[in-house]
């Protein structure tokens, strides 16, 4: 499987987003109550594209 190919492409694009998402709310700034959540999708998205690139390298 190619790394843009299905299901690992869609991760390294959520990855991308996620990645996007947390420049621009530290640029303005981290509402309250937000940054429990905000790290804990950091931490999810992460697992998820370990996940996949283990899955896939045992293919």
């Amino acid at each position: 499987m190619a790394d843009t190919d299905g299901v690992t492409g869609t991760v390294r694009e959520i990855d991308a987003t996620m990645l996007e998402l947390t420049k621009t709310v530290t640029n303005f700034g981290i509402p309250k109550g937000l940054g429990g959540p905000l790290n804990t999708l950091k931490r999810a998205v992460g697992d998820l594209v370990a996940h996949m690139e283990m899955s896939q390298r045992r293919s």
